[in-house]
């Protein structure tokens, strides 16, 4: 097994399998609230969101990424796509929120990269994997602008992997990441708002043996109906 992940390290270097998806931090204000926005930053990005009761709530997100860029040096071809759902907890008080939310999605990435000064082969990976998270949240609900922090925890488990064009099944442990991000509402008003947000994803104990993307950034616009937001005292 050792020489398997010498051989995949060769061979998939800058060659990112793992893209982690945005996240997906609702700031739920009170029950029966939905919101749905769209977002561009390490692909494109489409969220969900819905306050089925007073303190609990479900989430869903999609993320799509397709790259082709060449020129007389290099090829960058990325495709990835991920899906996922989750279920948490939320309190709102007059000015501050907390969430907890967990849940389980599936994605798969393939790239392609070389570099023609080198006179390099391409170096390609692709592969299949489960990914299961924990993230919890905490920060300010002013009428203004909401902000939210999220430490959130993801279990990135390859079930299948791909380089050179022969495919292995992957009997690894799973990567446990440390993927921290600030969230930022412009509310336009009680219906429409701006969002942006940027992030990492960290490595928590051994290198994995994939390549993944360490930063990004996003923005995007979304909705919210259903249920009245409360009157937070103050503005921001």
């Amino acid at each position: 097994m050792k020489k398997f992940l010498v051989i995949l390290l060769l061979a998939t270097s800058c060659a990112p399998t793992y893209i982690p998806n945005i996240r997906n931090s609702p700031m739920f204000t009170q029950k029966g609230e939905v919101q749905l926005n769209f977002q561009v930053g390490n692909g494109l990005n489409g969220q969900g969101a819905w306050a089925i009761s007073e303190n609990f709530g479900v989430i869903g997100s999609y993320s799509y990424l397709k790259r082709n860029s060449s020129d007389q040096n290099s090829i960058d071809y990325r495709k990835h796509t991920f899906a996922e759902g989750g279920f948490g907890y939320f309190k709102n008080t007059e000015s501050m929120f907390y969430e907890f939310f967990a849940g389980y999605g599936e994605g798969t990435g393939f790239s392609d990269d070389a570099l023609a000064f080198l006179g390099s082969t391409n170096n390609t990976a692709a592969g299949n994997y489960k990914r299961y998270f924990f993230q919890p949240a905490f920060g300010l609900n002013k009428k203004t602008m909401f902000v939210s922090f999220v430490p959130r925890f993801s279990l990135v488990d390859f079930t299948e992997f791909a380089t050179g064009g022969v495919r292995y099944v992957v009997d690894e442990d799973p990567s446990l990441f440390f993927e921290p991000a600030v969230i930022g509402r412009v509310n336009f008003d009680q219906n429409f708002y701006f969002t942006f947000q940027g992030g990492f994803s960290l490595p928590v104990t051994t290198d994995p043996f994939f390549e993944h993307r360490v930063f990004h950034l996003s923005s995007g616009i979304g909705v919210r109906f259903g249920g009245t937001p409360k009157s937070p005292k103050g503005d921001f």
